[in-house]
C-alpha cells in the first residue's frame, strides 16, 4: 500500500471516529438521560429471538443513543420476572424492557402478575415476526394438514414444545387447536432456545417459533416448515404457506418493542425513541438483523402507543369479552 493510500485510509478512519465522537458529544450535551449506561433487559433465556435481537441492538446502540447499552438476560416466569424488575426500577431511562405482546398486552389482563400493563410506557417498536410451525423430518406429519389429521386420529398424543402459558408459542398452538378442533399437549420450556433443543432432541414433536430461532434449522433441513402465522408468506421462506392458505385461520404477529417504566419523562421517551429510530435506519444494523432472518417494522413512541392500545383492547375483548 502506498503512503498516499495509507494516509487517506488513516484520514478516513480518523474522520469517521471524529464524526462518531462528535455525535456522541452532541447527544451527551443535549441529553435528558443520566450519564450512565442503559440496561437493556431481555425477559427470556438466551437462544431465543429476543436475545438474538437484543444482542445486535446492544452491540451497536451506543452510537445512536449516546450511552452504552448493556444486555441483561433475565429469564423466569415467562418474562414476568424481568418485567416486574423493570417496572420497579427508577423511571429515568436507564433500565428498559425488551417487551412483546404476551408480556405487555395479554398476560397482565388474564393472570395475577407482579406488574400491570400501565406500569410501562412504550418507547419504540423495533419489529415483528410471525411464528413458523415446524416439525422434524422423522415425524409422521410433514404438513400442517397432516399434523391436524394425525392429532384427530391420535388425541393428546402430539406433544409440542411451548414457551410459557399465554406466551407466543402457547397462543398460536391454542389458536390452531381451536380452529382445527383438535387436542395436543404442550410442554412449557420457558423460551425459544430450550423449545427448539427439545424438538431437535426428539423429546417433542412440533414447535411454532420465530424465524430467527428456527431459520438456521430450516435451512439445514433439520426442521420442516408447516405454515406461517401471518397474512402473507414470510419472504425469507417463501415456500412455506401461511396457515390461512392451508385452511386454518391462525394469524399472530409477535412484535418486539422497547418499554420504559411508567413515570419516565416525555423528554426521555422522545429522546430514546429518536435514538432507536436512527439505529433501525443504519445499514450495518439492518445487515446484522437480516443475517438472523429478520427485518424492521419501526414505530416511534406515539405510533407505538396507539398500536399498543388497540392491541390491548382487542386481546381484552378476545379473552375477557369486554
Amino acid at each position: 500500500m502506498s503512503h498516499l493510500v495509507l494516509s487517506r485510509t488513516v484520514l478516513a478512519a480518523s474522520l469517521a471516529a471524529a464524526t462518531t465522537l462528535t455525535t456522541g458529544q452532541v447527544l451527551a450535551e443535549e441529553s435528558h438521560l443520566p450519564d450512565e449506561p442503559i440496561r437493556f433487559v431481555t425477559p427470556y433465556p438466551a437462544g431465543g429471538s429476543h436475545s438474538l435481537h437484543a444482542g445486535i441492538i446492544t452491540a451497536v446502540g451506543e452510537e445512536f443513543l449516546g450511552r452504552p447499552l448493556i444486555s441483561v438476560i433475565r429469564g423466569g416466569g415467562g418474562g414476568a420476572v424481568a418485567a416486574a424488575e423493570v417496572a420497579g426500577s427508577t423511571a429515568d431511562g436507564t433500565m428498559l424492557l425488551f417487551g412483546d405482546p404476551t408480556i405487555n398486552s395479554l398476560r397482565p389482563q388474564v393472570e395475577d402478575l407482579p406488574y400491570e400493563m400501565d406500569d410501562f410506557v412504550p418507547v419504540a417498536r423495533i419489529n415483528y415476526s410471525p411464528a413458523i410451525f415446524v416439525t422434524t423430518p422423522d415425524q409422521p406429519f410433514q404438513s400442517i394438514a397432516e399434523l391436524v389429521e394425525y392429532a384427530e386420529e391420535n388425541p393428546d398424543e402430539v406433544v409440542y414444545s411451548s414457551d410459557n402459558r399465554n406466551g407466543f408459542t402457547f397462543t398460536v398452538f391454542e389458536m390452531l387447536k381451536a380452529t382445527a378442533d383438535i387436542n395436543m399437549r404442550g410442554v412449557e420450556l420457558g423460551g425459544g432456545g430450550p423449545a427448539v433443543t427439545q424438538l431437535l432432541g426428539g423429546n417433542t414433536m412440533a414447535y411454532a417459533g420465530d424465524p430467527s430461532v428456527v431459520g438456521e434449522h430450516l435451512e439445514a433441513g433439520s426442521l420442516v416448515g408447516l405454515c406461517v402465522t401471518d397474512t402473507e408468506r414470510f419472504e425469507a421462506y417463501g415456500d412455506i404457506p401461511t396457515c390461512q392458505e392451508e385452511g386454518y385461520d391462525v394469524v399472530f404477529q409477535f412484535w418486539r418493542g422497547v418499554m420504559a417504566p411508567a413515570g419516565t419523562s416525555d423528554e426521555v421517551i422522545a429522546e430514546l425513541s429518536d435514538g432507536f429510530q436512527r439505529l433501525t435506519e443504519d445499514e450495518g444494523f439492518l445487515r446484522l438483523v437480516g443475517q438472523i432472518g429478520s427485518g424492521i417494522q419501526f414505530l416511534d413512541h406515539e405510533a407505538f402507543a396507539e398500536a399498543l392500545s388497540s392491541e390491548q383492547a382487542a386481546l381484552r375483548e378476545a379473552y375477557l369479552g369486554n
